[in-house]
């Protein structure tokens, strides 16, 4: 009997430990998002690493209007601060097709909201797990009468 029981609470210790590696094997754009979300408003380089393709890009022009490139690992070293950010963020759209997507990701901070950066981000389905391949963003100044161009 106690042999079985250890068997049984070894197959459950080593299936807990399975699911806990792969619980960043992202089934949705949504989820792959979410954690890149989660890791630069929450400073923590792990989620955005776990969120973008070992091989992503990530451009932007930041505040200054200067323009920023960057590798996965650069960008996560940017952001593995542990210094949180209170922006209001959003998905403003999606679209999906099979195992392709591309989001539109809007984030919003300050006192009224006066500062903001427009993420278009591109992800693919590896036939395991959703991930970003690529971020391009520009930040804007809601501030001034500046608005996002559509074209």
């Amino acid at each position: 009997m106690n042999r079985l029981l250890f068997i049984i609470t070894s197959l459950i210790c080593v299936s807990l430990m399975a699911f806990k590696a792969n619980a960043h094997n992202f089934m949705t754009p949504q989820e792959a998002i979410n954690s890149y979300v989660q890791g630069v408003t929450n400073g923590v380089g792990k989620d955005v690493e776990k969120a973008f393709q070992e091989t992503a890009t990530i451009q932007f022009y930041d505040s200054r209007g200067s323009f920023n490139n960057f590798n996965r690992n650069q960008f996560i070293e940017l952001i593995n601060t542990g210094n949180k950010w209170s922006a209001k963020v959003e998905i403003t759209s999606l679209l999906i097709t099979k195992n392709a997507a591309s989001a539109t990701v809007e984030f919003n901070w300050g006192k009224s909201k006066e500062h903001g950066f427009v993420d278009y981000l591109n992800l693919i389905f590896d036939g395991q797990k959703w991930q970003i391949t690529s971020k391009v963003a520009q930040y804007v100044s809601k501030s001034k009468s500046s608005k996002v161009d559509a074209k």
